[in-house]
């Protein structure tokens, strides 16, 4: 089945309830898919920090040529969140000022990318939330290579067009459109019984004891001491 970026704006509206209602969504999410699809902590907020969904739009870069950035900002909707594969270079930037006027005239919600931005003081004034792996005064080069709405690389993991994005303060999630539904559902329950435990823990009770610590290292296999009792 072909995938529908109205049903992924769905599921950005959902998350996004989460994300309003309870705290560390990204974290309860990662843990619904097997404690994983967490970009790299080596991508941080540029400019401010934010909470939210979003619909993800991909860009590949080639070299320091910002052209796929570009074309990926022209092909966006309110509510797209640009990731951008630039490979870990930093020599240049792929983001400014400029890019980021044209961002928020889309209605593009945020950028990501595994690159350098520049213009910063500016970014930062503007409000518009931008991550990535540094600064760089270089300005790239706009030559017409690159791609968009590709599958890419960012922060050490795949991203697709229409997967959705969670951003809060611990960093970025990515959940792959075809887990949207089961990755959601998961994460509702676990936040409202992560209440439920964080209710018990205020009243005075430790992770330890609800979880049975002493009963689990007890019964953890150790091959070595298991050797010696034979």
């Amino acid at each position: 089945m072909a995938k529908s970026r109205e049903t992924s704006m769905e599921y950005v509206n959902k998350f996004q309830e989460l994300i309003d209602r309870f705290d560390s969504v990204t974290c309860a999410a990662s843990d619904c898919m097997g404690r994983a699809n967490s970009m790299s902590p080596e991508i941080r907020p540029e400019s401010k920090e934010v909470r939210m969904a979003g619909c993800a739009l991909t860009a590949r870069t080639v070299g320091g040529d910002i052209s796929a950035v570009i074309y990926a900002i022209e092909n966006a909707q309110k509510g797209d969140i640009i990731v951008v594969d630039s490979h870990g270079y930093k020599n240049s930037a792929y983001w400014g000022e400029n890019l980021c006027l044209s961002a928020i005239n889309k209605g593009v919600s945020a950028a990501i990318m595994e690159g350098a931005c520049r213009d910063i003081e500016e970014i930062r004034k503007l409000g518009f939330p931008i991550y990535s792996i540094g600064t760089c005064c270089n300005v790239g080069q706009i030559s017409g290579y690159g791609v968009i709405k590709t599958p890419i690389s960012c922060g050490g993991i795949q991203v697709n067009t229409y997967d959705v994005v969670l951003i809060d303060g611990n960093g970025i999630v990515v959940i792959p459109y075809d887990d949207l539904e089961t990755v959601y559902q998961k994460t509702k329950q676990m936040m409202e019984t992560e209440t439920n435990v964080s209710d018990k823990l205020k009243a005075g009770e430790t992770i330890g004891h609800l979880i049975d610590i002493e009963k689990l290292m007890k019964s953890t296999f150790n091959y070595q001491e298991r050797a010696l009792e034979e």
